[in-house]
């Protein structure tokens, strides 16, 4: 059902504080976070080989972690290094430990083998406090599988209507231009040119319509990162349609991640912002408003979504030619799956109501 042999985000930098345990779940597996006195992040399994009591709600001892049920204390690699009461350690007093690294702002956690992690298959963000960028972060959860949102975020089109009052009222060629779809590793890189948009009243010296390029790429699970452009109108034509080699007027950056943790609960983690001269920190604070009012209508739409295909699982949907990116991916998902071992219901290559 998952695919585990991947990375996932488990959270923001800034969320890990030192001196603090943080609980999450990611693909159905829970997880202990911490800080050793150095800095660098230790992720557990949390659950006590003892009495499987969380060792989120254990207590901090330097670099190691300790339950606070029975007392049983464990080093950062998962190795139980005292237990109250007896001498002997066997072997098996241990929990899994998994590996973690911190890149683009984020905790990233490998759930599977960890002879396969590879750091630098990990997709490059934008950290929150690069001072080249003005960045907003937030997150919000999702009733509702992960792929769902993904779908969402393949198909681009739903910004005319889905967001006609936060995104895409001013952008009603979302709909009717078809992008370009190009193959990654293990995701997709969309993009497409968008002729004579609005300018918005702070563009307007660049003139009243401008082109737009938009470019992003998309990486299992959900990694989304996308590049907003913008260039003199006729830039479009000049380039042939082309992705542009000049430096856009005014470029707007968006990273996301999608975290499964059930197969019904989703953790949605989000930045906005620009270049630091492009934006000032209260047109950020305005721009970061809209974005998340937009992922709320996301949410709700996303959500009743779900309530609908578990009414009826075997329901198909019908495909439509904006369906070009999730459908790609979701093969792509599938692929993954059968080479994890585990092939399940939830990436069928099909478009059917039920996952």
């Amino acid at each position: 059902m998952w695919v585990r042999n991947a990375w996932y985000v488990a959270g923001w930098s800034h969320e890990l504080e030192a001196g603090r345990i943080v609980a999450r779940t990611i693909i159905e597996q829970p997880l202990a976070l911490y800080r050793k006195a150095d800095g660098t992040v230790v992720v557990l399994e949390d659950r006590c080989c003892h009495r499987f009591a969380p060792l989120s709600m254990g207590r901090l001892e330097q670099d190691d972690l300790r339950c606070m049920y029975h007392g049983l204390k464990f080093a950062p690699d998962g190795r139980c290094v005292e237990i109250p009461g007896q001498k002997l350690i066997p072997q098996s007093a241990c929990v899994r430990r998994y590996p973690a690294v911190e890149r683009g702002g984020w905790i990233w956690v490998w759930m599977g083998e960890e002879a396969a992690a590879d750091p630098s298959s990990i997709p490059g963000s934008v950290r929150l406090d690069d001072p080249g960028y003005r960045m907003q972060a937030g997150q919000k959860d999702f009733a509702a599988h992960y792929l769902l949102i993904d779908d969402n975020l393949l198909d681009l089109s739903h910004l005319t209507f889905a967001h006609e009052k936060t995104l895409g009222f001013d952008m009603p060629q979302w709909a009717d231009e078809r992008p370009r779809i190009l193959p990654l590793e293990r995701g997709l890189r969309v993009e497409r040119w968008l002729r004579g948009q609005p300018a918005r009243s702070f563009m307007k010296r660049w003139g009243d319509t401008l082109d737009l390029w938009n470019s992003y790429d998309f990486v299992f699970p959900g990694i989304f990162l996308l590049r907003t452009a913008f260039y003199a109108a006729g830039t479009a034509d000049l380039c042939k349609l082309a992705p542009p080699q000049d430096t856009p007027l005014f470029l707007r950056y968006d990273d996301q991640a999608v975290t499964p943790m059930t197969d019904r609960t989703t953790r949605y983690f989000y930045a906005a912002g620009a270049r630091s001269a492009d934006i000032d920190p209260d047109r950020l604070g305005r721009l970061f408003a809209i974005v998340e009012a937009a992922f709320d209508e996301d949410r709700a739409i996303i959500e009743a979504q779900q309530k609908l295909i578990d009414l009826d699982p075997g329901r198909r949907m019908l495909p439509t030619s904006l369906d070009a990116g999730p459908t790609r991916f979701r093969r792509l998902v599938q692929t993954l799956l059968d080479h994890d071992g585990e092939p399940g219901p939830v990436a069928r290559t099909e478009a059917r109501a039920g996952y």
